[in-house]
């Protein structure tokens, strides 16, 4: 799943996508050279790496679409304008498995357009990440001299506007706000149980990435707990006790054993 860790200049997409806000820098897109760089907003902020996660998507999900935006500096063209887009050969997600680049084209009359990259849910996500490392090359149609973006807010950062980076997986996680808000409700977290509770009740597989959920949130927190704590407690009675990865028995939090 999506990595709930805090980074820098990233983005976690669920396909769930978090934007916090800072100040931005205009850039001049018009009576300058053909400059080509990534455009890319979480809210008001611009980022420059995502992180993309497919363990909340059903299992009938195979891949999904990122959609990139790009920007051009100077004026619109009256045609169709092919742009270079690379690899870095340090990415480890690889084409053909891991993604898909569709057609590399600026369109006509555009100084704004969208990179749709498809991504794919590989059978190697769910044990380990891997990682786009996106360039964009000068051609014959744009130069690449506009290389950082300066955004500030109370900090200050750097955002690479011709390199863009993404880190899929399909791994579940506890993240950080289980142990702090959602133990009490389901226990020690597992991925078998958080599936489990899924597949029993229909509890989201994200349902716990909120931080301060709301009476709402917390109202279905009791219904999932509750309803698959009797359930378990039902199957142990029959003599079918349903364990948890490590071997014990499955249980949700203390009030709902």
């Amino acid at each position: 799943m999506l990595n709930y860790n805090t980074m820098k200049r990233s983005l976690i997409i669920p396909l769930i996508i978090l934007a916090a806000a800072c100040k931005r820098e205009p850039l001049l897109t018009y009576n300058t050279s053909d400059n080509l760089y990534f455009n890319y907003k979480a809210g008001f902020q611009y980022v420059d790496t995502l992180d993309v996660s497919f363990a909340y998507s059903d299992a009938s999900v195979k891949e999904t679409i990122v959609a990139l935006p790009l920007a051009v500096t100077g004026t619109p063209a009256t045609a169709d304008r092919q742009f270079n887009l690379v690899a870095d050969p340090a990415s480890t997600a690889v084409a053909g498995t891991h993604y898909e680049l569709p057609q590399l084209v600026i369109r006509a009359g555009k100084v704004q357009d969208t990179l749709f990259l498809k991504l794919k849910r590989a059978a190697d996500l769910s044990t380990g990440t891997k990682k786009i490392m996106l360039q964009l090359q000068s051609n014959e149609f744009f130069h690449t001299d506009l290389q950082f973006r300066t955004v500030g807010g109370s900090v200050i950062d750097t955002i690479n506007m011709l390199k863009f980076s993404i880190t899929v997986s399909d791994i579940l996680s506890a993240g950080p706000y289980w142990e702090t808000i959602y133990k009490p409700y389901f226990g020690n977290f597992s991925l078998k149980k958080v599936k489990f509770i899924h597949d029993l009740v229909g509890m989201p597989l994200d349902f716990w990435s909120i931080a301060q959920p709301n009476n709402k949130q917390r109202a279905e927190a009791i219904y999932y707990a509750s309803v698959t704590g009797r359930y378990l407690a039902e199957q142990a009675s029959l003599g079918n006790t349903i364990l948890d990865e490590d071997g014990t028995p499955m249980l949700m939090g203390p009030a709902y054993q």
